[in-house]
């Protein structure tokens, strides 16, 4: 089916919806002009449902730990949301290109270790393979969008992309060598995979700094931060239910087993650190998706 073979179904699904509505005295929020605009975000947002759905109850175990694919997967899409609405609209208006290069700095140094060793892969039916899968196509995507802020350059709003940034992976790099765990048995892909959790902890905070800088974002952008504190708070709601399995140990003559867990701590810190950075956006964007009804229809105005 093409794509405007679907619009028209959406369409033609809304227009019953309207005359149910009246029927009843409930009025339709969205119009039709907005899901004829919004159509392919749509589709990709009725994609991701489905792929949760289906992965949650055929390819992965229905667990705690099937989390860490669904939040890649969740990711995916709203790199994929952000970098197919700028191509069509031939603008980057609102979009951090230091966040899109962290994101792809963060990928980098995680394939280091997934790619390699299995030991901080999700051992879930299919997990162990889509994880790295989802998490390479959004490295690609973010490529793909940074080139896009080149290509279009003149929409680029380098004045509010302003953040310095440059020290956050010499700092990532330190933090992951002296927080990192022994689940691979390597030393620097163990050290690289928590750099790479620490890189993404600080990721967002260019994307939250334009609009701290007075940045209109697009509706677009706003449903991709959305989406991207979704995919961390999955993470987070894993990490801090496993962190114990992080957890380092040696044995000293005469003493016997010593354990302690603060690769564990750091971790759980680091994606809180992710979640926390997004929490003033998210209160915003809620009180705009509470007083328009619908997500559609977004300002995209950060007034924090």
């Amino acid at each position: 089916m093409s794509l405007k073979a679907y619009t028209e179904g959406v369409v033609a699904l809304h227009q019953q919806a309207q005359r149910i509505g009246a029927t009843f005295g409930i009025e339709v929020p969205v119009t039709e002009k907005q899901l004829r605009q919004y159509s392919k975000q749509i589709l990709l947002y009725k994609c991701l449902a489905v792929g949760l759905v289906v992965s949650w109850a055929f390819v992965l175990d229905a667990s705690l730990g099937c989390l860490v694919t669904l939040a890649a997967m969740t990711q995916g899409v709203g790199f994929a949301v952000l970098a197919m609405k700028a191509a069509e609209h031939r603008s980057v208006a609102g979009i951090s290109r230091k966040m899109l290069l962290l994101s792809v700095v963060a990928t980098l140094f995680r394939c280091q270790s997934t790619l390699l060793f299995h030991g901080y892969l999700p051992y879930f039916g299919m997990g162990e393979f889509l994880f790295p899968l989802f998490d390479l196509g959004v490295a690609g995507l973010a490529v793909y969008t940074i080139a896009l802020t080149y290509k279009f350059g003149a929409t680029y709003e380098a004045e509010a992309d302003s953040m310095w940034v440059f020290w956050v992976v010499p700092l990532a790099l330190i933090l992951g060598y002296v927080t990192k765990a022994d689940a691979n048995g390597n030393e620097y892909t163990d050290s690289m995979w928590m750099a790479a959790v620490w890189v993404e902890g600080f990721s967002m905070l260019p994307q939250i700094w334009m609009g701290r800088m007075g940045c209109n974002f697009r509706s677009v952008t706003a449903h991709f931060v959305a989406l991207v504190f979704a995919a961390r708070l999955m993470g987070m709601m894993y990490w801090f239910e496993s962190y114990e399995l992080l957890k380092l140990q040696e044995y000293e003559w005469g003493v016997g087993l010593l354990t302690w867990n603060y690769p564990g701590y750091s971790v759980v810190a680091a994606h809180a650190l992710q979640v926390l950075s997004m929490g003033d956006f998210m209160y915003y964007y809620i009180k705009q998706v509470a007083s328009h009804g619908t997500v559609l229809a977004f300002s995209g105005k950060m007034d924090l």
